[in-house]
């Protein structure tokens, strides 16, 4: 079976992702040459992978000969020779390493042995495991309990999931942030990214944990003996999230919330509220993304401001998502605005759409490493409706005609000449075609259609427009 598109790496990636993101530890990368380019410089995710000048990582580039041969264990030593011998470091193998047998770590050295098991996992099911192996392996072996607070002392809270190679990362890690600062608690530790391997003990510290992703993090969660809560993205859910954090933690959120509604919040009631209001019942959007995305955007869209959604896809972790009946929802349910990847634009451009496209999942030719374009929270709520209103503004823009242009199409024939009659299935083919189309732009799509297909039938020299005629019309015109 042919795969049709990449939607995500392989357990390797997500492994390199969670250990290159803490502090003090070492990556040794057991492949051949060219294994530390594909996350470094991000073959996959293209523009946003990893900072190659930051990480203490490093290649055994395996040769043919030990490929077939010699095994990798001399290979692993010659790469480690590179990094700091005094500090930790852990092998994570390649899929060809895996299939060899390779990872073995060579004896009198300090490197520990993960096994990604990129040949049956995907990155979300592998990080998962890697930020557990990280607490195993470096944590404390036995959880107390939770001490009262003294006097004066703030709650203290974990962020638990930013890592390398996830949409949007540091300005949903910002939010978030800002979310639990406001309240009045304290971040204790964010993990692994932000972290330190010396720092590890330090997460039993926290009275609550905040899972950013639902695609890996929980297990780590569960394990440290804490409530909870997962990353809010919403109007509604956010201020759900904030009070729930405010009542395991003792802290009352409402003055926070209040200040909210008056501050990061009121752009949206004011976007809300502003002439593109008419089009929020008819405009339509889509989403395909990881599932923390496609859940937490559908919902605050569609449930919370009321805007219709055609179709919903989640990539979860260890799912192959169907990327046919993706590609054929694009093309047959298109929605006015499109969030995605990479590949939910080819599948747009595959359709002649003039649909939105606002990215929000790799892969994707996208950066995101910038604090002010969250889609949790609070300001991602506003920012999300802001991309909206952007987006409708687009459409319109694409259904206008340019002042240049006007006097180059062709002049519309007097009513001397003699119209071309339609058959009836014509006229229900172009009906069902238009209606296909989003609200916002159908009167558009159907004088463009119904001019062309009128067109086409008297350059055919024909004497009626048929459905046929439509068809093939609309295949064109998209």
């Amino acid at each position: 079976m042919l795969v049709l598109d990449h939607d995500r790496a392989g357990g390797y990636w997500g492994s390199v992702y969670v250990f290159t993101a803490i502090k003090g530890l070492q990556v040794i990368i057991d492949g051949p040459v060219g294994c530390e380019n594909l996350p470094v410089t991000s073959v996959l995710h293209y523009t946003d992978g990893l900072p190659p000048h930051e990480l203490p990582i490093v290649v055994t580039g395996l040769a043919e000969e030990e490929l077939g041969q010699k095994g990798t264990e001399q290979a692993m030593k010659r790469a480690h020779t590179v990094l700091d011998r005094d500090l930790p470091a852990v092998v994570v193998t390649g899929s060809i390493a895996e299939m060899i047998g390779g990872g073995v770590t060579p004896e009198g050295t300090n490197i520990k042995r993960f096994l990604p098991r990129t040949i049956d996992e995907d990155q979300w099911q592998s990080a998962n495991r890697a930020m557990m192996w990280l607490w195993t392996e470096f944590g404390v072996k036995r959880i107390p309990e939770r001490k009262d607070r003294k006097g004066g002392e703030k709650p203290r809270v974990n962020i638990i999931g930013p890592a390398y190679g996830y949409f949007n990362t540091p300005s949903d890690l910002a939010e978030v942030r800002r979310l639990v600062e406001g309240i009045g608690a304290e971040v204790n530790k964010v993990f692994p990214l932000g972290s330190h391997l010396a720092d590890v003990p330090k997460l039993i510290n926290a009275d609550v944990n905040i899972c950013m992703y639902r695609e890996y993090g929980r297990i780590l969660c569960e394990a440290l003996e804490r409530p909870y809560l997962q990353a809010p993205i919403g109007l509604h859910s956010t201020t759900k999230f904030l009070r729930s954090l405010g009542e395991l933690l003792g802290i009352d959120p409402e003055p926070f919330i209040a200040r909210e509604k008056h501050t990061t919040i009121k752009p949206l009631w004011d976007l809300w509220r502003s002439v593109t209001q008419d089009f929020f019942g008819t405009a339509s959007f889509a989403i395909v993304a990881n599932e923390t995305y496609a859940r937490g955007i559908r919902n605050f869209l569609e449930n919370e401001m009321g805007l219709p959604c055609t179709f919903s896809f989640a990539r979860r972790p260890g799912v192959k998502p169907d990327n046919d009946a993706i590609r054929q929802a694009v093309r047959e349910k298109t929605p006015l605005i499109l969030f995605g990847s990479y590949n939910e634009r080819m599948y747009l451009a595959e359709s002649a759409s003039r649909a939105i496209y606002i990215p929000a999942s790799f892969p994707g030719a996208i950066v995101r490493r910038h604090t002010g374009t969250p889609f949790m929270g609070y300001a991602g709520a506003t920012y999300l409706v802001q991309e909206v209103c952007n987006a409708l503004f687009d459409a319109l823009f694409n259904i206008l005609p340019l002042a240049a242009t006007m006097d180059k199409v062709e002049a519309t024939p007097a009513r001397l000449h003699r119209q071309l009659p339609w058959d009836d299935d014509a006229r229900a083919a172009l009906d069902r075609i238009v209606e296909q189309h989003p609200v916002l732009v159908r009167i558009s799509a159907a004088k463009r259609l119904r001019d062309a297909a009128e067109r086409g039938a008297e350059q055919a020299g024909d004497q009626r427009v048929t459905a046929a005629r439509v068809t093939r019309t609309s295949l064109v015109e998209g």
